[in-house]
């Protein structure tokens, strides 16, 4: 029989994957979906390539599958040549090499059984040359341009297998990267301004990317202003069920939970966190400070706590 922290747990498991996928389902999916949006994504990256159109780019994002709970932010196939698969991160991972491992793998999978490719056959199949980016909204700092399977797990040197994954953190004035990237830090910003009004942060959020023509033409789409709220859904939604999870027990991941999803999806900074989970959980200030420790791998000082 399961204890009462058990199926709390199960319940949180489950919110999760629910809530991963409503967090794929954000601006960065839904612009590039649009054929024009996805062309000029496709121009960023080629520029030298003036021939191709946007009936020649076919998306290929993996979505969940019956057996496979993956999926990864967008895939396209530009004509037969090329598959480019993109993430888009606000937060920082050495680890996003192994993940588009996965990926590229899952894609060529389907990309075989789609073309009826028999992997078996004595002569080499044909298959689209891979490209994997990552856009990442953060700060550069230290980053590095590109990261490397063999180059973090294994200390560089002769490998049997690499993925090498290029970062970018900005690019050409007024291309299409460069305004989803302005957008994503105006985003932040007024996430943070107003972090307990949600609606009013993404009202501010439209105004000000309008009025610097930064994705002007896509935030004027009633669409694409349903999409920024389901922003402000997930988090009440999540929290709703991790409400259930304190009631069930207070399994320690629904904290945990909680701080990841301040950190990574609303851009709070730790004093800020530890004030959340201490008003949402009832924690004390040594708790609270233990859990956005422990969770983010940082170290905090409550002089302003």
């Amino acid at each position: 029989m399961e204890t009462a922290k058990q199926m709390a747990e199960n319940i949180l498991k489950a919110s999760k994957e629910k809530t991963k996928r409503n967090i794929k389902d954000s601006v960065f999916c839904d612009l590039f979906s649009i054929p024009e949006y996805l062309l000029q994504l496709y121009r960023a990256l080629h520029p030298e390539d003036t021939e191709i159109n946007q009936d020649d780019l076919t998306i290929i994002t993996l979505s969940s599958t019956f057996i496979r709970a993956m999926y990864n932010d967008l895939g396209f196939l530009a004509g037969n040549r090329l598959i480019i698969l993109v993430e888009e991160q606000s937060s920082w991972s050495y680890n996003l090499p192994i993940r588009m491992l996965e990926y590229l793998a899952e894609t060529y999978r389907r990309y075989m059984e789609q073309n009826g490719l028999n992997k078996y056959r004595e002569q080499a199949i044909s298959l689209p040359k891979p490209e994997l980016y990552v856009i990442y909204t953060g700060e550069q700092g230290e980053k590095p341009a590109e990261l490397s399977l063999k180059d973090i797990y294994w200390g560089g040197g002769s490998c049997c297998v690499d993925v090498v994954v290029k970062v970018i953190y900005d690019s050409v004035q007024g291309d299409i990267l460069n305004q989803f990237i302005v957008f994503t830090r105006v985003f932040d910003e007024q996430r943070k301004k107003y972090p307990d009004d949600p609606r009013k942060a993404i009202q501010e959020t439209i105004r000000i990317c309008k009025e610097k023509d930064v994705l002007k033409a896509y935030l004027e789409r009633e669409e694409a202003a349903t999409v920024m709220y389901t922003f402000m859904d997930q988090e009440k939604a999540f929290m709703m069920t991790l409400d259930d999870v304190r009631e069930e027990g207070r399994a320690e991941g629904a904290i945990q939970e909680a701080v990841k999803l301040y950190n990574e999806e609303m851009g709070l900074s730790p004093l800020q966190i530890m004030k959340k989970i201490m008003d949402r959980f009832d924690l004390n200030e040594d708790d609270a400070k233990s859990y956005v420790e422990d969770t983010l791998g940082v170290k905090l000082e409550l002089e302003m706590v």
